[in-house]
């Protein structure tokens, strides 16, 4: 399972470097606040090419949002790649997935929710996506349900405690929102016609029908944080030979 590991500035990122070398994949969450920055070029020099965007009417809260999320991903892939993060240019390819330009040893996957980030971080040759929602988000299940969901899903659901249902909609809302971010297809893939079977904290892709469809190319898991959310990740790629993770990390990794 690959581990979730919360971050802030001042912190040493080395635990990531040795997440990812030991897991193939690694993914944080994070304050906005925490790597929120201050003043306008400070605010140029971690967007780099992307500056443009601040010239756009963005909220003042969408604006902190982008130019964190960009200091915690230069400042993540820095460090397990061994490079100064200002030397890193965010961009996407056409599939509209981010990457980081000359970097094709690392996939990336962002996410956010209010003022929370999720950052998803893979070896090259896999795919990885990551999805975030906050645990108590209010939904309308029924309506949701059929429109995400597949046959054997909402049989699922509707065997479910009604106080479940909603937690147990949003863990697939995000596994497929993660799914499609790491095959690159967004909406064009639609939810009702892939599900998948939850096991604990992993779960299984299958059809509409609910059948396995490539488990050993895919692993899937959901963790819940202390901050009351929700991080679904898809890693593509085989399956984690090693369980457990190395000795001396930092009590705040989450397996």
């Amino acid at each position: 399972m690959t581990p979730l590991l919360a971050v802030a500035p001042g912190q040493t990122l080395d635990v990531a470097r040795q997440v990812l070398r030991r897991y193939g994949s690694v993914v944080v969450h994070a304050d906005v606040a925490d790597w929120a920055v201050r003043g306008e070029a400070e605010a140029v020099r971690w967007l780099g090419r992307e500056r443009g965007r601040l010239d756009a009417a963005l909220p003042a809260a969408a604006r902190q949002r982008l130019v964190a999320s960009r200091r915690l991903v230069k400042s993540m892939a820095g460090a397990v790649l061994g490079v100064e993060p200002g030397e890193l240019e965010l961009t996407r390819d056409p599939a509209g997935r981010p990457r980081l330009r000359g970097c094709g040893g690392l996939e990336l996957s962002l996410s956010h929710t209010d003022t929370r980030l999720v950052l998803a971080l893979a070896v090259a040759g896999g795919q990885v996506g990551a999805d975030v929602e906050r645990a108590t988000r209010p939904v309308r299940v029924e309506l949701l349900a059929r429109r995400i969901c597949t046959p054997y899903e909402r049989a699922v659901l509707n065997a479910t405690s009604p106080a479940e249902r909603p937690r147990t909609l949003l863990r697939l809302w995000t596994l497929k929102e993660a799914y499609t971010k790491a095959l690159g297809v967004g909406t064009r893939l639609p939810f009702h016609t892939f599900g998948f079977r939850l096991h604990g904290r992993g779960a299984v892709l299958t059809d509409d029908r609910g059948r396995p469809v490539r488990p050993s190319e895919w692993r899937f898991t959901t963790h819940h944080t202390d901050t009351g959310h929700l991080v679904s990740l898809a890693v593509a790629g085989p399956p984690d030979s090693l369980r457990f993770p190395p000795p001396g990390l930092p009590g705040n990794l989450q397996l």
